[in-house]
Protein backbone atom coordinates (compact mmCIF):
# COMPACT_ATOMS: atom_id res chain seq x y z
CA UNK A 1 0.00 0.00 0.00
CA UNK A 2 1.12 3.29 -0.96
CA UNK A 3 0.93 6.64 1.28
CA UNK A 4 -0.85 9.41 0.22
CA UNK A 5 -1.93 12.96 1.70
CA UNK A 6 -5.85 14.16 1.09
CA UNK A 7 -6.71 17.45 0.79
CA UNK A 8 -10.35 17.91 1.23
CA UNK A 9 -11.71 21.55 0.53
CA UNK A 10 -15.03 23.06 1.75
CA UNK A 11 -15.54 26.55 -0.12
CA UNK A 12 -17.75 27.71 2.36
CA UNK A 13 -17.35 31.31 4.91
CA UNK A 14 -19.56 32.56 7.36
CA UNK A 15 -18.14 35.77 5.67
CA UNK A 16 -15.63 37.29 3.06
CA UNK A 17 -12.79 38.81 3.37
CA UNK A 18 -11.51 41.76 1.97
CA UNK A 19 -8.14 40.50 0.83
CA UNK A 20 -9.10 36.95 -0.14
CA UNK A 21 -9.29 35.58 -3.63
CA UNK A 22 -9.41 31.63 -2.47
CA UNK A 23 -12.31 29.65 -3.84
CA UNK A 24 -15.08 30.42 -1.18
CA UNK A 25 -18.07 32.01 -0.31
CA UNK A 26 -21.15 31.91 2.44
CA UNK A 27 -23.99 29.56 1.00
CA UNK A 28 -27.06 28.46 2.17
CA UNK A 29 -27.92 25.29 4.68
CA UNK A 30 -28.80 23.76 1.50
CA UNK A 31 -26.13 24.47 -1.00
CA UNK A 32 -23.45 23.13 1.50
CA UNK A 33 -25.69 20.06 1.93
CA UNK A 34 -25.05 19.28 -1.61
CA UNK A 35 -22.11 20.44 -1.56
CA UNK A 36 -21.52 17.10 1.21
CA UNK A 37 -23.05 15.06 -1.32
CA UNK A 38 -20.81 15.68 -4.36
CA UNK A 39 -17.82 15.52 -2.10
CA UNK A 40 -19.01 11.71 -1.55
CA UNK A 41 -20.10 11.41 -4.67
CA UNK A 42 -16.45 12.38 -6.09
CA UNK A 43 -15.16 9.77 -3.60
CA UNK A 44 -16.78 6.73 -5.13
CA UNK A 45 -15.56 7.72 -8.46
CA UNK A 46 -12.07 8.08 -7.37
CA UNK A 47 -11.79 4.93 -5.79
CA UNK A 48 -13.12 3.48 -9.36
CA UNK A 49 -10.20 5.45 -11.18
CA UNK A 50 -7.85 5.01 -8.49
CA UNK A 51 -8.56 1.93 -5.59
CA UNK A 52 -8.46 3.84 -2.57
CA UNK A 53 -7.45 0.55 -1.23
CA UNK A 54 -4.18 0.62 -2.72
CA UNK A 55 -3.63 3.56 -0.39
CA UNK A 56 -2.98 4.41 2.69
CA UNK A 57 -3.80 8.23 4.25
CA UNK A 58 -0.90 9.27 6.32
CA UNK A 59 -1.95 12.84 6.32
CA UNK A 60 -5.56 14.50 6.17
CA UNK A 61 -6.11 18.16 5.53
CA UNK A 62 -9.41 19.86 5.70
CA UNK A 63 -9.11 23.40 4.15
CA UNK A 64 -11.51 26.25 2.60
CA UNK A 65 -13.08 28.42 3.41
CA UNK A 66 -13.44 27.87 6.43
CA UNK A 67 -14.59 24.17 7.01
CA UNK A 68 -16.30 24.75 10.53
CA UNK A 69 -18.36 27.27 9.23
CA UNK A 70 -20.40 23.77 8.29
CA UNK A 71 -23.18 23.44 10.02
CA UNK A 72 -23.08 20.20 13.57
CA UNK A 73 -24.82 17.63 11.15
CA UNK A 74 -23.09 18.78 8.16
CA UNK A 75 -19.86 18.81 9.76
CA UNK A 76 -20.20 15.26 11.02
CA UNK A 77 -21.39 13.77 8.12
CA UNK A 78 -17.68 15.18 6.19
CA UNK A 79 -15.72 13.30 9.04
CA UNK A 80 -17.79 9.97 8.69
CA UNK A 81 -17.04 10.10 5.06
CA UNK A 82 -13.18 10.85 5.14
CA UNK A 83 -13.40 8.09 7.72
CA UNK A 84 -15.20 5.39 5.99
CA UNK A 85 -13.47 5.90 2.72
CA UNK A 86 -9.94 5.64 3.34
CA UNK A 87 -7.57 3.63 5.22
CA UNK A 88 -5.88 5.68 7.71
CA UNK A 89 -2.35 5.26 9.08
CA UNK A 90 -1.22 4.49 12.72
CA UNK A 91 0.45 7.66 12.48
CA UNK A 92 -1.98 10.06 10.85
CA UNK A 93 -1.81 13.98 10.91
CA UNK A 94 -5.34 15.09 10.31
CA UNK A 95 -5.75 19.04 10.29
CA UNK A 96 -8.99 21.41 10.07
CA UNK A 97 -8.57 25.19 9.58
CA UNK A 98 -10.86 26.66 11.57
CA UNK A 99 -11.62 30.71 12.10
CA UNK A 100 -12.27 32.02 15.97
CA UNK A 101 -15.80 33.31 14.65
CA UNK A 102 -17.13 29.74 13.65
CA UNK A 103 -16.46 28.42 17.28
CA UNK A 104 -18.79 25.93 19.12
CA UNK A 105 -18.42 23.81 21.35
CA UNK A 106 -20.86 20.98 20.02
CA UNK A 107 -18.41 21.57 16.86
CA UNK A 108 -15.26 21.28 18.75
CA UNK A 109 -16.85 17.56 20.38
CA UNK A 110 -17.37 16.47 16.92
CA UNK A 111 -13.66 17.10 16.05
CA UNK A 112 -12.76 15.49 19.70
CA UNK A 113 -14.26 12.36 19.26
CA UNK A 114 -13.08 12.20 15.05
CA UNK A 115 -9.48 11.62 13.75
CA UNK A 116 -9.11 15.31 13.95
CA UNK A 117 -5.97 15.52 15.93
CA UNK A 118 -4.53 19.02 14.46
CA UNK A 119 -6.20 22.10 14.42
CA UNK A 120 -5.32 25.41 12.11
CA UNK A 121 -6.79 28.49 13.78
CA UNK A 122 -6.89 31.65 11.18
CA UNK A 123 -6.35 34.58 13.57
CA UNK A 124 -4.55 36.68 10.96
CA UNK A 125 -3.65 39.58 13.86
CA UNK A 126 -4.39 40.51 17.72
CA UNK A 127 -5.22 44.05 16.53
CA UNK A 128 -8.47 45.13 16.42
CA UNK A 129 -8.60 47.79 13.87
CA UNK A 130 -5.97 45.26 11.84
CA UNK A 131 -8.38 42.94 12.01
CA UNK A 132 -11.27 44.89 10.68
CA UNK A 133 -9.14 46.14 7.77
CA UNK A 134 -9.07 42.55 6.93
CA UNK A 135 -12.67 41.89 7.42
CA UNK A 136 -12.20 39.58 9.44
CA UNK A 137 -15.85 38.86 11.78
CA UNK A 138 -13.79 37.68 14.93
CA UNK A 139 -11.51 39.68 17.82
CA UNK A 140 -8.84 38.75 20.48
CA UNK A 141 -11.55 37.17 22.95
CA UNK A 142 -12.62 34.76 20.37
CA UNK A 143 -9.35 33.37 19.73
CA UNK A 144 -8.84 32.99 22.92
CA UNK A 145 -12.02 31.32 23.58
CA UNK A 146 -11.40 29.14 20.98
CA UNK A 147 -7.65 27.55 21.82
CA UNK A 148 -8.58 27.35 25.19
CA UNK A 149 -11.48 25.49 24.38
CA UNK A 150 -9.06 23.22 22.30
CA UNK A 151 -6.50 22.85 25.18
CA UNK A 152 -9.27 21.90 27.41
CA UNK A 153 -10.01 18.78 25.59
CA UNK A 154 -6.97 17.97 24.75
CA UNK A 155 -5.71 19.38 21.43
CA UNK A 156 -1.85 19.18 21.84
CA UNK A 157 -1.12 20.05 18.06
CA UNK A 158 -2.48 23.47 17.15
CA UNK A 159 -1.37 25.90 14.58
CA UNK A 160 -1.91 29.82 14.76
CA UNK A 161 -1.56 31.63 10.77
CA UNK A 162 -0.69 35.21 11.39
CA UNK A 163 -0.34 37.90 8.44
CA UNK A 164 2.29 40.16 8.10
CA UNK A 165 2.91 43.39 5.08
CA UNK A 166 -0.40 44.61 6.30
CA UNK A 167 -1.36 48.42 5.19
CA UNK A 168 0.29 50.70 7.84
CA UNK A 169 1.37 47.98 9.60
CA UNK A 170 4.24 48.59 11.98
CA UNK A 171 6.90 46.25 13.85
CA UNK A 172 5.47 47.81 16.66
CA UNK A 173 1.86 46.41 16.11
CA UNK A 174 3.13 43.15 14.64
CA UNK A 175 5.52 42.33 17.96
CA UNK A 176 2.28 42.76 20.06
CA UNK A 177 0.59 40.20 17.95
CA UNK A 178 3.44 37.86 18.21
CA UNK A 179 3.97 38.47 22.29
CA UNK A 180 0.40 37.61 22.33
CA UNK A 181 0.43 34.09 20.28
CA UNK A 182 3.70 33.31 22.13
CA UNK A 183 1.78 33.85 25.59
CA UNK A 184 -0.76 30.34 24.32
CA UNK A 185 2.35 28.24 23.40
CA UNK A 186 0.85 27.06 20.55
CA UNK A 187 3.13 24.00 18.53
CA UNK A 188 2.89 25.80 15.06
CA UNK A 189 3.15 29.32 13.47
CA UNK A 190 2.55 29.87 10.05
CA UNK A 191 3.71 34.27 8.88
CA UNK A 192 2.05 34.75 5.76
CA UNK A 193 3.31 37.46 3.49
CA UNK A 194 -0.21 39.48 2.36
CA UNK A 195 -0.66 39.31 -1.15
CA UNK A 196 -3.28 42.31 -3.10
CA UNK A 197 -4.79 39.95 -5.68
CA UNK A 198 -6.84 41.40 -8.38
CA UNK A 199 -10.67 41.63 -8.04
CA UNK A 200 -10.62 41.67 -4.48
CA UNK A 201 -11.53 44.88 -2.33
CA UNK A 202 -7.57 45.45 -0.92
CA UNK A 203 -6.91 45.73 -4.91
CA UNK A 204 -9.40 48.18 -5.41
CA UNK A 205 -7.98 50.38 -2.51
CA UNK A 206 -4.48 49.67 -3.55
CA UNK A 207 -5.04 50.67 -7.28
CA UNK A 208 -6.94 53.72 -5.73
CA UNK A 209 -3.66 54.42 -3.52
CA UNK A 210 -6.37 54.31 -0.08
CA UNK A 211 -4.10 51.29 1.12
CA UNK A 212 -0.23 51.85 1.13
CA UNK A 213 2.06 48.58 1.88
CA UNK A 214 5.85 49.20 3.13
CA UNK A 215 7.98 46.79 1.86
CA UNK A 216 10.77 48.10 3.74
CA UNK A 217 8.68 47.84 7.29
CA UNK A 218 7.23 44.47 6.12
CA UNK A 219 11.22 43.39 5.87
CA UNK A 220 12.12 44.40 9.38
CA UNK A 221 9.04 42.54 10.27
CA UNK A 222 9.54 39.13 9.00
CA UNK A 223 13.17 39.37 10.09
CA UNK A 224 12.11 40.38 13.51
CA UNK A 225 9.74 37.36 13.20
CA UNK A 226 12.49 34.54 12.36
CA UNK A 227 14.72 35.94 15.73
CA UNK A 228 12.15 36.30 17.65
CA UNK A 229 10.90 32.83 17.39
CA UNK A 230 13.80 31.20 16.88
CA UNK A 231 14.29 32.15 20.43
CA UNK A 232 11.18 31.37 21.71
CA UNK A 233 12.09 27.50 20.78
CA UNK A 234 10.08 27.32 17.19
CA UNK A 235 12.65 26.05 14.12
CA UNK A 236 12.23 27.71 10.77
CA UNK A 237 11.54 24.63 8.58
CA UNK A 238 9.95 26.69 5.25
CA UNK A 239 9.93 30.30 4.72
CA UNK A 240 6.73 30.90 6.32
CA UNK A 241 6.52 27.90 8.81
CA UNK A 242 8.01 27.33 12.02
CA UNK A 243 7.28 24.48 14.39
CA UNK A 244 8.27 23.25 17.83
CA UNK A 245 10.42 19.55 17.85
CA UNK A 246 8.17 17.51 15.75
CA UNK A 247 5.89 19.70 14.90
CA UNK A 248 6.05 20.33 11.95
CA UNK A 249 2.75 20.13 9.18
CA UNK A 250 3.96 16.37 7.53
CA UNK A 251 0.91 17.56 4.86
CA UNK A 252 2.85 20.93 3.40
CA UNK A 253 5.76 19.03 3.50
CA UNK A 254 4.38 16.51 1.48
CA UNK A 255 3.46 19.45 -1.32
CA UNK A 256 7.45 20.92 -1.14
CA UNK A 257 8.91 17.26 -1.26
CA UNK A 258 6.76 16.31 -4.42
CA UNK A 259 4.78 13.13 -2.53
CA UNK A 260 1.39 12.17 -4.18
CA UNK A 261 -1.63 14.30 -2.54
CA UNK A 262 -5.23 13.86 -3.44
CA UNK A 263 -7.37 16.56 -3.68
CA UNK A 264 -11.11 16.32 -3.17
CA UNK A 265 -13.77 19.17 -3.73
CA UNK A 266 -14.26 22.41 -5.70
CA UNK A 267 -10.76 23.86 -7.26
CA UNK A 268 -8.81 20.81 -5.61
CA UNK A 269 -5.75 19.62 -6.94
CA UNK A 270 -4.15 16.42 -6.89
CA UNK A 271 -0.66 15.07 -7.85
CA UNK A 272 -0.88 11.01 -8.13
CA UNK A 273 1.17 8.81 -10.60
CA UNK A 274 3.34 11.46 -12.14
CA UNK A 275 0.06 13.52 -12.73
CA UNK A 276 -1.35 17.01 -12.00
CA UNK A 277 -5.27 17.50 -12.05
CA UNK A 278 -7.05 20.52 -11.31
CA UNK A 279 -10.74 19.66 -10.30
CA UNK A 280 -13.23 22.66 -11.70
CA UNK A 281 -14.35 25.58 -9.45
CA UNK A 282 -18.55 26.95 -10.44
CA UNK A 283 -19.25 23.83 -12.07
CA UNK A 284 -17.80 21.22 -9.53
CA UNK A 285 -21.38 20.24 -8.22
CA UNK A 286 -22.74 20.17 -11.70
CA UNK A 287 -19.93 17.77 -13.41
CA UNK A 288 -20.35 15.86 -10.44
CA UNK A 289 -24.07 15.08 -10.69
CA UNK A 290 -23.71 13.93 -14.06
CA UNK A 291 -21.35 10.62 -13.05
CA UNK A 292 -18.40 12.60 -14.27
CA UNK A 293 -14.90 13.39 -12.51
CA UNK A 294 -14.89 16.87 -12.31
CA UNK A 295 -10.71 17.38 -13.63
CA UNK A 296 -10.70 20.27 -15.72
CA UNK A 297 -6.63 20.22 -15.97
CA UNK A 298 -4.88 17.42 -16.30
CA UNK A 299 -0.65 17.37 -17.10
CA UNK A 300 2.08 14.96 -16.96
CA UNK A 301 4.83 16.12 -14.71
CA UNK A 302 7.74 15.74 -17.65
CA UNK A 303 11.54 15.86 -16.22
CA UNK A 304 12.10 19.67 -17.23
CA UNK A 305 8.98 20.26 -14.78
CA UNK A 306 9.83 18.24 -12.17
CA UNK A 307 13.04 19.20 -12.04
CA UNK A 308 12.46 22.73 -11.73
CA UNK A 309 9.79 21.94 -8.61
CA UNK A 310 12.47 20.16 -7.04
CA UNK A 311 14.60 23.45 -7.25
CA UNK A 312 11.87 25.94 -6.00
CA UNK A 313 10.09 23.98 -3.75
CA UNK A 314 13.66 22.30 -2.06
CA UNK A 315 14.37 26.45 -1.60
CA UNK A 316 11.08 26.71 0.08
CA UNK A 317 12.73 24.73 3.00
CA UNK A 318 15.14 25.55 5.08
CA UNK A 319 16.82 22.68 5.12
CA UNK A 320 17.42 23.11 1.40
CA UNK A 321 18.34 21.48 -1.44
CA UNK A 322 20.24 17.82 -1.08
CA UNK A 323 22.50 18.25 -4.18
CA UNK A 324 23.78 14.35 -4.29
CA UNK A 325 19.95 13.27 -4.81
CA UNK A 326 19.38 15.67 -7.32
CA UNK A 327 22.09 15.26 -9.20
CA UNK A 328 21.12 11.70 -8.94
CA UNK A 329 17.42 11.86 -9.20
CA UNK A 330 18.28 13.92 -12.48
CA UNK A 331 21.63 12.94 -14.04
CA UNK A 332 23.28 16.27 -13.54
CA UNK A 333 26.05 18.21 -11.89
CA UNK A 334 24.57 20.58 -10.40
CA UNK A 335 26.85 22.61 -8.97
CA UNK A 336 29.40 22.52 -12.79
CA UNK A 337 25.76 24.12 -14.06
CA UNK A 338 25.06 26.59 -12.07
CA UNK A 339 29.02 27.16 -10.68
CA UNK A 340 28.64 30.75 -11.83
CA UNK A 341 25.11 31.65 -10.18
CA UNK A 342 26.12 29.86 -7.24
CA UNK A 343 29.80 31.78 -6.90
CA UNK A 344 27.86 35.35 -7.07
CA UNK A 345 25.15 33.78 -4.64
CA UNK A 346 27.16 33.31 -1.85
CA UNK A 347 29.71 36.15 -2.42
CA UNK A 348 25.96 37.85 -1.87
CA UNK A 349 25.63 35.96 1.16
CA UNK A 350 22.04 35.01 -0.28
CA UNK A 351 22.79 31.22 0.01
CA UNK A 352 24.72 28.75 2.01
CA UNK A 353 25.84 24.87 1.35
CA UNK A 354 26.47 22.72 4.25
CA UNK A 355 26.83 19.15 4.53
CA UNK A 356 26.10 18.62 0.92
CA UNK A 357 22.73 20.52 1.09
CA UNK A 358 22.13 24.29 -0.56
CA UNK A 359 19.87 26.70 0.99
CA UNK A 360 18.84 30.08 0.96
CA UNK A 361 20.10 32.44 4.30
CA UNK A 362 17.89 35.12 5.79
CA UNK A 363 19.24 37.47 2.89
CA UNK A 364 18.17 34.88 0.65
CA UNK A 365 14.56 34.43 1.85
CA UNK A 366 13.48 38.19 1.77
CA UNK A 367 14.14 37.89 -1.90
CA UNK A 368 13.51 34.34 -2.58
CA UNK A 369 11.21 34.71 -6.01
CA UNK A 370 14.35 36.19 -7.15
CA UNK A 371 17.09 33.36 -6.13
CA UNK A 372 14.28 31.08 -7.52
CA UNK A 373 14.42 32.19 -11.17
CA UNK A 374 17.96 32.00 -10.97
CA UNK A 375 17.96 27.89 -11.23
CA UNK A 376 14.48 27.31 -13.46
Amino acid sequence: MRNIGVYTHIPFCLSKCNYCDFDSNVGSYEEKKEYIGALKKEIQLLNIKYGLEKYVADTIFIGGGTPTSLEEDLLFELLQTLQSSFTFSSHLEATIEMNPSSFSASKIDILKNSFINRVSIGLQSCIQDELALLGRNHDLKDFDTTFNYLRKNNFGNINVDLMMGLPNQSLEKFSKTLDTVLYYNPEHISTYMLIIEEGTPFYKWYENGKIIVDDKITLQIYEYTVKKLKESGYEQYEISNFAKKGKSCSHNIKYWTLEEYLGIGRSAASFIDGYRYKNADKEYVKIINSGKLPIVDKEKSVMQTLYEENIFLGLRMTQGIDIKKLNEKFDIDFMQKYSLKIEQLLKKDLIKIREGKLSLTLKGIEISNQIFLEFI
